[in-house]
C-alpha cells in the first residue's frame, strides 16, 4: 500500500494562514485617557469590518500631559482640537473614496470630565473635514 503524500500540506497551511490574516482585525490602541462611557438604553454594535476612526476625550492617565481634558488620536495625546483635522485627513488619504464614504468616527468621551462644549468642538472639527458619520461610544444601561 503506498504512503500518504504530504506534498500539498504547505499549500493548505499557507492558505489557512492567509485566510486568518484577512479576516482578523487589529487591536485598537490602548486608552491613555480616563473614559467612563455614559450609558444608553438602546445601543448598536458597529460593524468591525468598516473603517472606524476613534477620538477619545478625557483626563490623561499620565499626569505629564496635564490635568485637564485631552484628546487621544490613535496613540497620540493632543491638547488642540485642531489636530482632529490632520488626524482625519491622514486616515482618509490612506483609504479609497468608497471606504471614506462609509467610514465612521467614534467619539469616546468621559461622562464626568468632558463637557458638551468640548464634544461640540470635536463635532465642529469633524464637520470641517467632512467626517459626518459620527458614533458616540456608550455602554449598555444596566437594568436594576
Amino acid at each position: 500500500m503506498p504512503g500518504v503524500s504530504t506534498a500539498s500540506l504547505p499549500d493548505i497551511v499557507f492558505t489557512v494562514l492567509a485566510f486568518f490574516i484577512v479576516v482578523s482585525s487589529m487591536k485598537q490602541s490602548d486608552l491613555q485617557v480616563q473614559v467612563t462611557k455614559p450609558s444608553g438604553k438602546e445601543t448598536i454594535q458597529l460593524d468591525k469590518n468598516e473603517a472606524i476612526d476613534y477620538v477619545a476625550a478625557g483626563i490623561p492617565n499620565n499626569k505629564e500631559f496635564g490635568k485637564s481634558v485631552r484628546l487621544q488620536l490613535d496613540d497620540q495625546i493632543e491638547a488642540s482640537f485642531l489636530k482632529i483635522r490632520e488626524f482625519i485627513n491622514d486616515k482618509q488619504k490612506a483609504r479609497s473614496d468608497a471606504e471614506n464614504s462609509k467610514s465612521t468616527v467614534s467619539i469616546k468621551a468621559d461622562k464626568k470630565d468632558v463637557t458638551m462644549a468640548e464634544v461640540d468642538k470635536i463635532e465642529n472639527e469633524l464637520r470641517e473635514v467632512n467626517a459626518l458619520r459620527i458614533n458616540y461610544s456608550t455602554q449598555k444601561e444596566v437594568k436594576r
